[in-house]
């Protein structure tokens, strides 16, 4: 073998020592092998050494020891239907026996309670042998029965292996349920998805609110039977940004969504309703709520300004002369558990003000770490406008947990179903707090496919997987426990990334990126743990470049598979029928990355594509046109094979008949949960977003709901569809076997 090949050889089995993938296949079917220079890109972003030849052989020789040179892995997973344990344990034996080593283990729960057990040397099993240094090392297991409940754990290991050698050792167990959180009932549930700040009412203030989506709820839940309504992700975006798919923090909320009058300090400050009453306060409220989109500066300026006369409010009432009232502890005990993220996250937020920019990689130096000595003293003198923006995700929690109050009360079993995106913006709040567990200069996105040739880089900070899990998935846990707190169903964006991620470095595009493997076992544990605890169910999005055994590994953990109507197809492309969807899954018709049911049958997005020369040739519009006329095609064929249409040709537009005809189709399916967008229950064009349209071409994440709220949920045309609905949905999927009938 060459040196030069020898070389690469030796990279390429660091970058696997770290679960860098050598090879993968692109969404055109090319085998792509990693360049080295990206490898090495990728590997420093980690924090493993490769500059040179000499630096990556000491690279490897430590990535191959550390399994050996470790007493215990850093985290280890006991499932809770396992009756004994084998806890796997390495050891510097030497020339000690077994029977001369003994072992302390102390478990300590969540809250702080501890236990103590001794294990000899003699009980454990070695599975592996290895001389580093001239010293012996063995692999073995050692049998736990004690009896744990779900949770997590810290384990410490004390070995004495001689009279004159101890080791030590530490690790985060986590004790956790094979499956995620699957309800006995509804079997076969239905739900509505809407786009929040996109709803129009006549109470908003120019973006769709708490009070909106309560009032939707408390319909929907009472008179159409639906069991849970879902969400765009309710974070707050980073600076500057309009979609939901990029936030800051997946930890916290945005204050567009607040119903202001709906706060306690609105009630109690007559002046502050004075003003809100005045012409020209109600002129403004009269614009924003007739604007066609989604005015978010407008919007946010406004509230804003409402929000810090609140907070004046609540000080004043509240936590006057350091003796809070029953509101004001309820505040501090808010506070208080959500410290020290809370306080991190607004203190990002008043250094964006106080610098002018949410970039923090440009702010001084000094300020560049939340655990700076010069970020405490910026927390010291700036304490009020910190908690003023603590005071405003109060807010937001209370919010929500009325609405929770509301699903419980108004019969929606499943209660909100919250949208979970992949990632967060390198330039936002939580990339700033958990900077140490993010891979720098990388970014995540796609391979090469057909859409992308150059494959894409999606903007979004990358974790690490290494440092992830050093921290007990710290990180992880506390965005699922937030996420899930106020709801019954949690969409997991790109599920992919549960197994791997698209790596991208910085500068570079989609071809230049690797793929990244994580802890899969370990962060299912930790999904499935905090699935159980909440009861809340969770949906993989496994869409795009999923393989089969993705699914499979997805399907066994308990999580929903996400299936929709235009991607399934049988092998001679019809498409699939009702009884052949699986049980354990999600199903719709479409997404808010996809066109509108009439928006995809008019060729709506095409044709915004064309005008604003997003077609590269005229040929690629054309072969969208042919593929789209085929598609409409195959739905007619579909529903004429289950008696659901009786027109007797493709029709040229979708009625609100056909649209009940396609759902109709889905509801028949086996499937848990089905999801209707409301955007198809109003027969609406517009699709939330147009993915690789810029702004000046569609207003993607800033289009309105064109009816106005009251309207439609009075419409008896969308009490009938949810009548159709459930009884579809009550009649058994399997009982529905695929009618054949002429179709001419």
């Amino acid at each position: 073998m060459k040196k030069h090949e020898s070389d690469k050889e030796q990279i390429w089995q660091l970058g696997q020592e770290y679960g860098i993938e050598p090879f993968y296949h692109d969404g055109l079917g090319v085998e792509r092998g990693v360049a080295v220079p990206h490898l090495r890109q990728v590997l420093l972003s980690m924090g493993v050494k490769a500059s040179t030849q000499k630096v990556i052989r000491n690279s490897l020789s430590h990535a191959a020891s550390r399994i050996w040179t470790r007493v215990i892995d850093s985290v280890v997973v006991r499932y809770l239907s396992d009756s004994v344990f084998m806890l796997p344990l390495s050891l510097p034996l030497g020339e000690s026996s077994l029977d001369e080593v003994s072992l302390t283990i102390q478990l300590t729960d969540e809250n702080g309670a501890s236990r103590q057990f001794c294990l000899s040397g003699s009980s454990g099993e070695v599975f592996s042998r290895k001389t580093i240094h001239g010293l012996q090392y063995v692999q073995m297991r050692f049998p736990l029965t004690e009896k744990l409940a779900l949770g997590y754990f810290s384990l410490s290991v004390r070995v004495k292996v001689h009279p004159e050698r101890t080791v030590e050792g530490e690790a985060l167990l986590i004790v956790a349920p094979r499956k995620c959180y699957l309800p006995s009932t509804p079997k076969r549930a239905w739900g509505i998805s809407l786009q929040l700040y996109g709803l129009r009412s006549r109470k908003n203030w120019g973006i769709g609110d708490f009070r909106d989506l309560g009032h939707v709820m408390k319909v929907a839940g009472t008179r159409w039977g639906v069991a849970t309504i879902g969400v765009n992700p309710l974070h707050i975006p980073a600076s500057g940004l309009t979609s939901p798919y990029s936030p800051s923090s997946r930890l916290f909320w945005s204050p567009m969504y607040l119903n202001l009058e709906g706060v306690d300090e609105w009630r109690t400050s007559a002046g502050l309703r004075r003003k809100a009453k005045s012409t020209k306060f109600q002129h403004r409220l009269q614009q924003l709520r007739e604007s066609p989109r989604v005015d978010y500066e407008a919007v946010g300026k406004l509230k804003w300004t409402v929000l810090e006369e609140l907070f004046r409010v609540f000080r004043r009432d509240h936590l006057r002369h350091n003796n809070p009232t029953t509101r004001g502890r309820a505040f501090e005990g808010f506070v208080s558990r959500l410290n020290p993220n809370l306080t991190n996250f607004c203190t990002f937020q008043v250094l964006t003000e106080h610098l002018g920019t949410a970039v923090w990689r440009e702010w001084p130096t000094a300020y560049q770490h939340p655990r700076s000595h010069a970020v405490a003293g910026f927390q010291q003198s700036n304490a009020i406008r910190i908690q003023f923006y603590q005071y405003v995700q109060w807010l937001c929690e209370l919010q929500l947990q009325d609405l929770d109050h509301v699903a419980r009360k108004h019969s929606l079993s499943l209660r909100l179903y919250h949208d979970l995106p992949v990632g967060i913006h390198p330039d936002g709040a939580d990339a700033w707090v958990f900077q140490d567990q993010l891979a720098s200069d990388i970014t995540v996105g796609a391979p090469p496919d057909s859409f992308n040739l150059n494959g894409q880089s999606w903007g979004l900070a990358v974790p690490n997987p290494v440092q992830l899990r050093e921290d007990g998935y710290r990180f992880l846990r506390e965005t699922l426990q937030q996420n899930m707190r106020h709801g019954g169903v949690l969409r997991i964006d790109h599920a992919l990334g549960l197994f791997r991620m698209f790596w991208v470095p910085q500068g570079g595009t989609g071809k230049d990126g690797v793929y990244v493997r994580t802890y899969v076992d370990e962060i299912l544990a930790v999904l499935a743990l905090e699935s159980v605890r909440r009861k809340v169910m969770v949906v993989g999005e496994d869409l795009g470049a999923v393989t089969s055994a993705i699914r499979q590994k997805l399907d066994e953990a308990g999580l929903l598979s996400y299936r929709l109507l235009l991607f399934e197809r049988e092998a001679g492309g019809a498409m699939t029928p009702p009884h052949a969807f699986p049980e354990q899954a999600l199903v719709a018709a479409t997404t808010h990355d996809l066109p509108t049911l009439s928006g995809y049958w008019d060729g709506r997005d095409m044709l915004i594509k064309q005008e604003g020369g997003l077609y590269p040739r005229k040929e690629d519009f054309d072969q969208d046109r042919r593929l789209r006329a085929e598609d409409r095609q195959r739905i007619w064929e579909a529903l004429h094979r289950e008696n659901l249409t009786s027109a007797r040709s493709v029709p040229a537009s979708l009625s609100g008949e056909m649209i009940q005809a396609i759902y109709r189709y889905l509801a028949r399916t086996p499937s848990r949960l089905l999801i209707v967008q409301l955007e198809d229950l109003l027969g609406e064009l517009d699709t939330p977003n147009l993915p690789g349209a810029p702004d000046s071409v569609y207003p993607s994440w800033r289009v309105r709901i064109g009816r106005e709220l009251t309207a439609w949920l009075k419409d008896p045309a969308i009490l009938r569809f949810a009548q159709a609905m459930q009884g579809e949905r009550r009649k058994g999927g399997r009982t529905h076997q695929t009618r054949r009938s002429s179709v001419s």
